[in-house]
């Protein structure tokens, strides 16, 4: 190994030192690269949502699919519609939901993409690297397979159809791209609920989709004035008489989906919303089948305390023993709505909580909430409201309701 000498080290020195307009150009290149890379970070990101940003994916999607080829028969005009962040904006953000208009009616469109959970439906062989895909039939079972598995339901005959999203049938290679395209949309875990309770109609219905990317009903939000509840718990009677209306369909609509066995592991006021006069629920990501739910919690995941086995809003305990989660659900659905749209906190009062409570309604809802007593705690639930509490907060509110209409009828 040869030494360079003092003076050979400071020629090198000298040859490789930047001028003082050099490192002004280095340097400015350096800024442009950071701010670009912020921008493009902030603009796709997975915490917030800006037109900028839709239109990205809007355009990289069409793109591929103009490269590629999809199926679905939204695709003729999809590229061409006028793309937005969801409106209102979500509580919890949804990188692959954004809002649309076709002909100025709105549609929510979500983007089926894979995650870390995806199964491919091909194989591809070692020796020729070609794609396998299975016959229609074989397809049929697998999806079948695959909702009995998750949701624990069987899918009628007559509704394989309007699920699997099949087309081109004749044409071998496009028959694949849409048997693909199927695949990911049932993935989906939205996609999947809304479409096998289609019929209940209890969530926004699929009108169709264009590759992995699919449409659903819009719905009007229900109208309150969050900003309210930083300032007074000050309502006018029709305010009021309204927020009340609003309650009473959502203990309906809770009672639909306890028929079905739904549970909400998260809830946030301004995804329902009402049309035709029907109340629906249309974040779907965090609504599950019971079976799939209390699959989730009892996986026995590591735990050593009770708030590692919850998921979200839905509660569960920790065997301290054995230190895993092996608890089903421990709550339900009416003491979720109780405690988190009802009535709320201190900072953030629920739509039933201003200077128009009635004192037996105060009472009724911080027994929902929180359920303590043997009378108030649901049979199969041990942190769950019982029947007997929600039918006395359901009369309540309708009592209330009654009483107000009577009172400002003409």
């Amino acid at each position: 190994m040869l030494l360079m000498t003092k003076k050979e080290w400071k020629n090198l020195a000298r040859r490789l030192r930047f001028s003082p307009r050099k490192r002004h150009y280095i340097a400015s290149l350096l800024v442009i690269v950071v701010v670009v890379s912020l921008v493009y970070c902030t603009v796709t990101s997975s915490y917030y949502c800006f037109d900028t940003g839709v239109e990205w994916k809007v355009n990289k999607f069409c793109k591929r699919y103009r490269t590629e080829g999809a199926s679905g028969y939204l695709c003729q005009d999809f590229c061409s519609w006028d793309f937005h962040c969801p409106e209102p904006s979500l509580e919890i953000h949804h990188p692959h939901r954004f809002q649309a208009k076709k002909l100025g009616d709105p549609l929510t469109i979500i983007q089926a993409v894979p995650n870390e959970n995806y199964e491919k439906l091909f194989w591809v062989d070692s020796l020729y690297q070609k794609e396998h895909y299975p016959s229609e039939t074989e397809y049929e079972n697998i999806v079948k397979r695959y909702i009995t598995n998750k949701y624990n339901m069987e899918i009628p005959f007559d509704k394989m159809r309007s699920l699997l999203r099949l087309s081109h049938k004749q044409h071998v290679s496009m028959f694949h791209n849409s048997m693909r395209d199927s695949w990911n949309l049932i993935q989906n875990h939205e996609y999947a609920m809304m479409s096998m309770f289609n019929e209940k109609d209890l969530f926004p219905f699929v009108t169709g989709n264009c590759g992995e990317v699919f449409a659903s009903e819009h719905l009007e939000s229900v109208d309150f004035d969050e900003d309210r509840y930083y300032f007074t718990k000050h309502i006018d009677t029709d305010r009021w008489r309204y927020h009340i209306k609003v309650a009473v369909l959502i203990l309906d609509y809770i009672e639909e989906l306890d028929q079905h066995e739904i549970q909400m592991c998260h809830v946030d006021l301004t995804r329902f919303g009402i049309n035709n006069n029907r109340l629906k629920y249309d974040d779907l990501r965090f609504l599950f089948t019971e079976y799939t739910i209390n699959r989730k919690l009892s996986s026995g995941s590591h735990c050593t305390r009770d708030e590692h086995c919850n998921f979200m809003h839905c509660r569960s305990e920790c065997n301290v023993e054995k230190k895993w989660c092996e608890s089903t659900v421990l709550n339900n659905n009416v003491q979720i709505i109780c405690e988190k749209i009802f009535l709320g906190t201190e900072r953030y009062p629920g739509i039933l909580i201003t200077q128009r409570t009635p004192d037996r309604l105060a009472m009724l809802l911080k027994r929902c909430a929180n359920p303590t007593q043997d009378r108030d705690v649901s049979r199969t639930r041990p942190l769950g409201v019982s029947e007997d509490l929600k039918k006395q907060l359901y009369n309540e509110l309708t009592s209330i309701y009654e009483r107000l209409a009577t009172n400002t009828a003409p």
